[in-house]
């Protein structure tokens, strides 16, 4: 991106981010910035193709480019001792949580490497995606430790939450010894599930999970949370 482009990119993030273009309303026509900036064409494409693989906006073949929703700012606790479906639903209606994996985890797997997984224990991955106003939000992977729960491979297809089938089983009091946050960009395979554009950050926590009383690791936790829609805040817990 050169300087021109660069300056055209500043002016339009500007417009967003201090709500100047609104929610579905069109964009500056590719010819009004053109006149604006005394820039081609070109750069002006090149600038409002970047903002499209951002997330920021979507096109109209033929009639222009559209501000995307604007964000709906949600509260989580950035940690795994917290239950992610309890904290949804009481802050929208209109939440919903699909199991899309259950596999026994290979030996050869890199979440034997992570702090305190053992790895002479048998891991189960429970893969669930999320879903917030019928968009998906975040992609949640628990990976369970198998001799704490023998049933969980026949149950596995039927958990939404963790915290629910934990505390049927008698775990009711959890902590986490650590959590883990990084910034990182969708894999193809995170883009088609979370149907986000490929320049869309995502936010990952990875943290374990404990049982108090007994003092046993229940699972490893990773959820990558989609950026250009919602707004995660740190909570004091």
């Amino acid at each position: 991106m050169d300087a021109q482009e660069l300056k055209i990119k500043d002016y339009l993030l500007e417009g967003i981010v201090t709500e100047q273009f609104k929610q579905d309303k069109k964009m500056p026509s590719e010819y009004m910035l053109v006149e604006q900036f005394n820039v081609p064409r070109i750069k002006v494409r090149n600038v409002y193709n970047l903002l499209e693989k951002m997330g920021y906006i979507y096109s109209r073949q033929g009639i222009g480019r559209f501000m995307k929703h604007q964000r709906k700012q949600l509260d989580v606790v950035m940690t795994g001792d917290v239950s992610f479906t309890e904290k949804m639903m009481n802050q929208t209606a209109h939440y919903k949580s699909i199991v899309t994996k259950v596999e026994q985890v290979s030996p050869e797997h890199s979440i034997y490497s992570k702090p305190y997984v053992d790895a002479s224990n048998t891991l189960y991955l429970i893969e669930r995606l999320r879903f917030i106003e019928d968009e998906p939000a975040a992609i949640h992977r628990s990976y369970v430790v198998v001799e704490n729960f023998s049933e969980i491979k026949q149950a596995s297809n039927r958990i939404s939450s963790m915290y629910a089938f934990y505390k049927q089983h008698g775990f009711t009091d959890f902590h986490s010894s650590f959590s883990q946050l990084e910034v990182a960009f969708p894999t193809e395979l995170d883009r088609v599930m979370l149907g986000c554009e490929m320049l869309v950050p995502l936010v990952r926590v990875e943290s374990d999970n404990w049982a108090n009383d007994q003092q046993i690791l229940l699972e490893y936790t990773e959820i990558l949370y989609r950026t250009d829609r919602f707004s995660f805040q740190l909570l004091e817990k």
